[in-house]
C-alpha cells in the first residue's frame, strides 16, 4: 500500500474499524481488495482478537516482508506491523523481543510520522511495556515526550495523562497524580472520551477528599506554574480548593446520577462524601430514589 493510494488508505481503515465493532466477517471481505501488505496487517488483527497469536505473527511477518520489497515498500505500515508484533510477542512471554519491536515503531514513527496518532499510540506503548517491566521512571520519561498542547491529539495527550497520573499515584505522590488527573479530564471531556474523562473527575474527587481547603491554589494556577522535577519517588498528599471539587461533582453527578442501580457504586459513595465535605445538599436524584440503590455503603452514607 503506497501512501498515495487513498482509496487502499480509506478501505484499510475500513477493515480496522470492523474488527474494532467485531465484525470479522466484513473485515475479511474488505481484506480481500486489498494490496498483500495491507491483508496482511488485517488478517493479523482478526487472528489476534481470535487469540490465534501464533497465526497472528505469521501473518504480521508477511506484511513487514512486503512493506519492505522495493516494489511495495510502506515505511509506515512496516512500523505499525513492527508495533503489533511487539504487543503480539510481550503477550506470550517473548518481553525482550517485544519490547524492541515496540521501540523500533516508535524510533520509525517519530522520524517518519511525527505527532501522528500512530505515533502517539507507539509511545503508549512503549511507555507502557516500561511499566509493565517495573521500569517506572522510564515509563514517565517516555510519557513526556507526549507535549501538552502541541504537537499530538488531544485524544492521545489526555490517555497519556491519564497513565502518568495512575503511576504518580501508586508512587503515592498524590498532589502530582491529582494535577495529571485533572489535565485529563479536562482534555477527555473536551473531546468526548467519555471513559477517561468520568475516571479522571472521580480519581480528582478521591484524592482531593484528603484535604479540602479555601487556601489550596487552584488546579490550574498550579498546572501553569508546575516545574518539571526528576522521575522519583516522592511522597505528597493531595489537597484541593473547594471550588475545584465543586467543579467535578457538578460535571460527574449528572452521568452518575442517571443510573442509581449495581452493588459497586464508588462513583455514587465519593458524590455523597463530596457534597457532605462542602456542605452542600445532596442531589434529589439519590435522596428522592434511595429505593433504587442497590450498593449497601452508599445506603449507609445517606442515612
Amino acid at each position: 500500500m503506497n501512501v498515495e493510494n487513498s482509496d487502499e488508505m480509506h478501505n484499510l481503515l475500513n477493515a480496522e474499524s470492523a474488527i474494532e465493532r467485531g465484525d470479522y466477517t466484513k473485515a475479511r471481505e474488505i481484506s480481500h481488495a486489498l494490496s498483500d501488505g495491507p491483508r496482511y496487517f488485517v488478517e493479523s488483527l482478526i487472528q489476534i482478537t481470535e487469540e490465534n497469536i501464533d497465526g497472528a505473527l505469521l501473518s504480521i511477518n508477511n506484511c513487514i516482508n512486503v512493506t519492505r520489497n522495493p516494489k511495495s515498500r510502506d515505511p509506515i505500515l512496516e512500523a505499525r506491523a513492527k508495533m503489533i508484533r511487539g504487543l503480539a510477542r510481550t503477550s506470550i512471554g517473548e518481553s525482550i523481543e517485544g519490547g524492541a519491536d515496540l521501540r523500533w515503531a516508535m524510533d520509525r514513527l517519530g522520524a517518519i510520522d511525527h505527532g501522528s496518532d500512530y505515533h502517539g499510540i507507539s509511545i503508549l506503548n512503549v511507555a507502557a511495556w516500561h511499566r509493565q517491566e517495573s521500569e517506572i521512571v522510564m515509563s514517565l520519561a517516555t510519557h513526556s515526550e507526549i507535549a501538552r498542547e502541541t504537537t499530538h491529539s488531544p485524544e492521545i495527550v489526555a490517555l497519556s495523562r491519564h497513565r502518568v497520573a495512575t503511576i504518580h499515584s501508586e508512587m503515592e505522590n498524590y498532589s502530582t497524580a491529582l494535577r495529571h488527573h485533572w489535565t485529563a479530564w479536562k482534555i477527555a471531556s473536551e473531546s468526548g472520551m467519555d471513559a477517561i474523562a468520568e475516571s479522571s473527575c472521580l480519581h480528582i474527587i478521591d484524592l482531593g477528599l484528603t484535604h479540602v481547603s479555601e487556601s489550596v491554589e487552584r488546579i490550574d494556577v498550579q498546572i501553569r506554574n508546575a516545574i518539571p522535577t526528576p522521575h522519583t519517588n516522592i511522597n505528597s498528599h493531595a489537597e484541593i480548593h473547594p471550588n475545584d471539587l465543586l467543579e467535578a461533582i457538578e460535571w460527574i453527578s449528572p452521568r452518575s446520577l442517571e443510573q442509581l442501580t449495581g452493588k459497586n457504586r464508588p462513583d455514587l459513595s465519593l458524590i455523597i462524601e463530596a457534597h457532605q465535605k462542602l456542605n452542600r445538599q445532596l442531589p434529589m436524584e439519590l435522596t428522592d430514589n434511595s429505593q433504587q440503590i442497590q450498593d449497601d455503603e452508599v445506603l449507609a452514607l445517606l442515612q
